[in-house]
């Protein structure tokens, strides 16, 4: 039996806790004896209240109170939520609820119809005192203020510093000197834009936070020094500076006011607007979409006739480049139907006209900022939305070319030569930098100043180009189009359009109303973009003809949605845990612009997910890896403890080194291996996580499906079913909007036949890897010895090589001929007098040539250090950002299957290229956990270099020439193996060279099938006398392995896994034992290397290749649910302790 301990989790005393009774939501064992299955299925509010008064009647109450008071505090709250609205809150407003009650500053980030204001209200006379609540408006200030009313006491447009203040923006900074001194306790911002666009209102509402001056004007200096990072080479002393200022400001303790703002529709630029939000820790988020019931449609028809047909209750939106008259001018042609058409551009009058039934029509401009784009919230009235125009934008080009993505696309376009991929590894910061220096003349260092100076002579050439356009030029994406004396780039709006559209599809009474969206479309070119760029969004995005649309069925259904609720979502909140931060983003950006928060210096991004009528409020967390490993303390026999066949590894946090970046499974103040005293704790993170899981529904678990990802996610869910017991296993393997959506709709339960396995595996390399190293360190004297089940028979496969190599020294004859190459092994050296050769073609065949497998984790390895000499550790690296940025599926695998979806993106890719004939389909074997490496995206490299200039926040990690030469290969290989054959023209030659005489048979073409995107190898021979290229240098008969050749063999001899290859190899050059020749990447032997296999070689019985792959065979039983585990390790023990040459303790050594 297995059961593992995590030190410092118990809820109570911080100490020791058993996996199984954390499972079971219970403090440890210590302090709460007895048996827990009576526990386990207990509703998690009456659990708390069982176990605080078990802990207070037995004297052992401690940190558990803190969990009891939360859970009281919630119910509290929620109880006085019901008492005062009559309802149940909904799954959003207790989330909202959970965050007011800890007193967090966060932003309300919801559509009309969730609830926000109610919620604020019930908070508010909740506190009923020192509560400051600002809206935009006098008029939406008499409504809050009737609400509050009636039912507690409100100071209405005035302050009153024991109760309740609503207060207009304009009265804030009008009348600032009364409130001087005001120090309320909670504040409401019910719009935000107000204090985004104004630093002056951002330095009042400061003052009122009660955030002292000091604290305000370093976090000033922080933003303004983050700014500086990509305008300077030298870094080190900014870093410092913002390393420092960020200490200082984090060690501010002083109590300020709880801030809480509704959804705004910008995003805070300024210095004092992201001042306040490092301070307050979260950032203001723009309202998201939730979901659409709307009927897409389009329309060359005139405006007057569509509006004839619908009626009253619509919103013209106007292309923005046509301008306030045309808006002037549809309104007088609609006023002459006997409509009343009112404009919206400003204020809120016109709203309170259309709502109360006084306006049959709006007319606005289709501006993403535009008060009717995002100002106008009325489920019941407004039915309709006609775009007149496709949504746009456009900028000047000359000017717009100065943005270095801009300056990709057009010069792309114009068919001008630009440092592609200089500019694409750009991130956005450093694209702004260089940008802003373009306008300003400013100078940048190092290798943006030397971009920069390339940029410039690009532009004044690109401008040139644009000045003698004349009429219109179609990009992929955009347009380039004269518009009078200028030329405009113009490039559809879909975000406006999702937003303007998304008016006449509202919440109401818990269900989403049936709208219409008609386009009447002034630009087919233009359209046909628009189209383009939707379906990408929301894919199978595809408006019909409006003469096409049943109005009759529409209306009718746009009516009953009003009168009896539209269909109706349920809208669930849950807490998602994955491993990296990239990932985290990524994730959180596929469905929309995510809001941040930090919580103790870990990331947090809440993100809306959309699926048919369920809505998911997530909130996305990273682990950052591993958070636990086996103690380091004195614990049982190296971290384990051992009792007849239990077995009870002892876990504890992890510790970084943020100087060195070495990580230690014990509790450190300084760093063991450089001094350093700048360490973190994976603790942080688990607080966090714990502190996110007691405001949501539920836990997703998202870690990466394999073993290691499998333990990651037991370790989470130790660790947090204390907090919420409705814990869950999601699983994905691509980072795209369909792979998390299939996830969500897929749950499961932790694998803990999985977890055993990776948790045998880890115990095993402990005993074995710690009592190796200790015999190591005392045979030869030096700390940086060590080694591991793996790493000793690769070793050993090394080391033989390289003592082979030395012994059958001699020479090498090298013979090059066009491409290729003739080796030949002398013992002495030989004497070579002519370099004449004379080639004769005997014979050219055609053969046919099978297309190989999609990539595999070790093929892939092999082949980018085969090609690219990239070393397998890099290549993890560079398929893990690719993974992790949603271009391939999961890279750690050693299947080759291809799922139907993976041949529905090939089949996509051929068509797209006119090469549907050479489409064949295979499945490269049966399903298994995992398919091959592949692109989930039919997007060649040079579509993947368009896309990510065109969009360049697509990606949350900076692009290297390796990352595009590494996805090209993985792409290439996956497309060919869905193709058919090739033709290979292979053809027969004789060499003479003096008396020496071959033959070699050489591929020199390949024709149709799969050639067309994927070639091997072809060589190019020149028949007749030639003159060739002859060296002769020492050599060896025997040759070295390269990492591709250990790669190739461990995955041979099954030794080792797919996430293990790269890590082993870079254990053996990071212990010296091996070193990497440069100019003929071979891995060597040192000395040193020699010596300690030498010295393994002693222990078969725990480090032989045979043993290895054993070991390995029996954890793949275990994770099958068909070995049980501890068998393994008392058999590990028994051999350990059977060696009377190992030590007995640290002493001995």
């Amino acid at each position: 039996m297995i059961s593992s301990v995590f030190h410092g989790s118990c809820p109570n005393c911080q100490g020791p806790l058993e996996d199984y009774r954390a499972l079971a939501g219970l403090p440890c064992t210590e302090c709460f004896p007895g048996n827990s299955d009576a526990f386990r299925d207990m509703p998690q509010v009456e659990k708390i209240k069982v176990v605080y008064n078990l802990l207070v009647n037995s004297g052992k109450l401690a940190k558990y109170w803190e969990l009891y008071y939360t859970s009281e505090m919630y119910n509290e709250l929620i109880d006085y939520f019901k008492r005062v609205t009559g309802n149940e809150p909904w799954s959003l407003q207790r989330l909202w609820l959970r965050r007011l009650g800890e007193r967090e500053n966060f932003s309300l980030s919801a559509p009309t119809g969730m609830g926000k204001t109610t919620t604020l209200i019930s908070y508010s006379t909740y506190l009923s005192k020192g509560v400051l609540y600002i809206v935009p408006t006098k008029s939406l200030q008499e409504q809050i203020c009737s609400k509050i009313g009636a039912i507690s006491s409100v100071a209405c447009g005035k302050v009153d510093p024991e109760g309740i203040s609503v207060l207009t923006v304009s009265y804030v900074n009008k009348n600032y000197h009364l409130m001087q001194n005001y120090r309320p306790n909670f504040i409401a911002v019910d719009d935000a834009d107000a204090i985004i666009k104004s630093g002056k209102t951002t330095d009042k509402l400061v003052e009122i936070m009660g955030i002292p001056k000091e604290v305000y004007e370093d976090a000033m200096r922080l933003v303004r020094l983050r700014r500086l990072l990509y305008l300077k080479e030298e870094k080190d002393d900014i870093l410092e500076k913002i390393a420092s200022l960020e200490r200082k400001i984090q060690s501010f303790s002083g109590i300020i006011a709880q801030l809480v703002v509704a959804s705004a529709t910008l995003r805070p630029k300024g210095v004092k607007q992201k001042a306040l939000r490092y301070i307050s820790g979260f950032d203001i988020s723009t309202a998201q979409t939730y979901a659409r019931n709307i009927v897409d449609s389009f329309t060359t028809s005139s405006l007057v006739e569509i509006v004839q047909r619908l009626g009253a209750g619509g919103l013209i939106l106007v292309s923005r480049e046509y301008g306030k008259e045309k808006m002037k001018q549809i309104r007088e042609e609609l006023q002459s139907l006997n409509l009343r058409v009112e404009l919206a551009t400003s204020g809120r009058k016109f709203l309170q006209d259309f709502s109360a039934g006084n306006t049959d029509i709006l007319v606005g401009s289709a501006s993403y900022y535009g008060v009717a784009v995002r100002g106008i919230d009325e489920p019941k009235r407004l039915r309709y939305v006609l775009f007149y125009g496709v949504p746009k934008s456009r900028a000047r080009a000359e000017d717009a070319v100065k943005n270095p993505f801009t300056l990709l696309k057009v010069s792309r376009l114009l068919g001008m030569k630009v440092p592609e991929d200089e500019i694409l590894g750009l991130s956005p910061a450093e694209a702004q930098a260089i940008k802003i220096a373009m306008i300003t003349g400013q100078p940048l260092q190092g290798k943006l100043g030397d971009l920069l100076e390339k940029m410039k002579d690009l532009v004044t050439q690109v401008q040139e180009s644009l000045r003698k356009i004349d009429g219109t030029i179609k990009g992929e994406t955009f347009l380039l189009s004269r518009k009078g004396k200028d030329v405009f780039i113009e490039y559809p709006d879909i975000i406006t359009y999702l937003q303007g559209s998304g008016r006449s599809s509202r919440l109401l009474n818990g269900g989403l109303t049936k709208g219409l969206s008609v386009v009447l479309v002034d630009d087919p070119v233009i359209f046909e973009l628009f189209k383009r760029k939707m379906n990408f969004l929301i894919p199978g995005f595809s408006p019909v003809s409006f003469e096409a649309v049943n109005l009759d069925e529409v209306k009718n259904e746009i009516e009953r949605t009003r009168r009896e609720g539209g269909n109706k979502i349920e809208v669930k909140t849950a807490l998602m845990v994955v491993e990296s931060p990239t990932k985290a983003k990524t994730i959180s950006r596929l469905f929309g612009f995510p809001a941040r928060r930090n919580i103790g210096g870990v990331q947090v991004y809440e993100t809306v997910v959309v699926d048919d009528n369920t809505v998911y409020i997530l909130d996305v967390v990273a682990t950052r890896g591993h958070m636990t490993d086996i103690t380091l303390d004195e614990k049982g026999y190296f971290g384990v403890e051992v009792e007849g066949d239990k077995i009870s590894p002892y876990y504890s946090h992890i510790y970084r080194c943020v100087s060195c970046k070495r990580a230690v499974s014990k509790e450190v103040e300084v760093c063991p291996y450089c001094g350093s005293n700048l360490i973190t704790s994976s603790l942080s993170v688990i607080n966090a996580m714990r502190k996110l899981a007691l405001e949501v529904d539920e836990v997703f678990i998202a870690t990466d499906p394999d073993t290691e990802g499998e333990k990651i996610a037991f370790d989470v869910a130790v660790n947090l079913a204390p907090y919420n017991p409705k814990i869950a296993r999601i699983k994905y393997h691509e980072v795209t909007r369909s792979g998390i959506l299939q996830a969500l709709r897929s749950i499961s339960n932790l694998d803990m036949n999985t977890v055993h396995s990776q948790v045998v595996r880890r115990v095993e390399d402990r005993w074995i890897g710690f009592e190796l190293s200790k015999l190591l360190k005392l045979r030869f004297g030096d700390k940086n010895q060590g080694a591991g089940r793996v790493q000793a028979p690769v070793l050993g496969w090394i080391v033989k090589k390289t003592l082979e190599y030395k012994e059958k020294m001699g020479w090498i004859l090298y013979v090059k001929i066009g491409n290729y190459v003739y080796r030949e092994y002398h013992k002495e050296k030989p004497n070579i007098t002519d370099n004449l050769v004379e080639v004769e073609l005997l014979e050219e065949r055609d053969t046919a040539m099978q297309p190989l497998p999609p990539f595999s984790t070790d093929d892939l390895l092999i082949e980018a250090y085969k090609w690219f000499k990239i070393p397998a550790e890099r290549v993890m690296r560079i398929a893990q950002d690719l993974f992790e940025s949603g271009l391939i599926t999961y890279h750690r695998t050693d299947s080759h299957h291809v799922s139907g979806k993976g041949m529905e993106v090939a089949k996509e890719y051929l068509e797209g290229k006119g090469l549907t004939n050479y489409y064949q389909p295979r499945s490269w074997g049966s399903e298994g956990t995992h398919e091959a490496i592949r692109p989930t995206r039919p997007l060649d490299l040079d579509s993947l270099k368009k896309e990510i200039g065109e969009n360049p926040m697509m990606l949350t990690v900076k692009f290297s020439w390796a990352h595009f030469a590494i996805y090209d290969m993985i792409f290439r290989r996956f497309v060919a193996s869905q193709m058919k054959e090739s033709i290979g023209v292979i053809r027969k030659f004789t060499m003479r060279m003096g008396e020496k005489v071959w033959n070699a048979e050489l591929l020199v073409d390949m024709k149709e099938g799969f050639s067309s995107v994927y070639k091997y190898r072809l060589f190019e021979v020149p028949v007749g006398k030639v003159s060739a290229e002859v060296t002769v240098t020492r050599g060896s008969d025997a040759k070295m392995l390269t990492y591709a050749d250990v790669i190739k063999e461990m995955r041979e001899k099954k030794i080792g896994r797919p996430s293990t290859y790269a890590k082993t190899i870079q254990s053996l050059l990071r212990h010296g034992y091996v070193v990497e020749s440069k100019k003929r990447a071979v891995l060597v032997a040192t000395k040193k290397g020699i010596n300690a296999y030498n010295f393994l070689s002693q222990f078969p019985d725990l480090v032989s290749e045979e043993v290895t792959a054993n070991l390995l065979a029996k954890m793949d039983l275990i994770s099958l649910g068909k070995l049980e585990p501890t068998s393994i390790l008392v058999t590990v023990l028994n051999n350990l302790q059977r060696l009377e040459v190992l030590p007995k303790s640290e002493q001995e050594i």
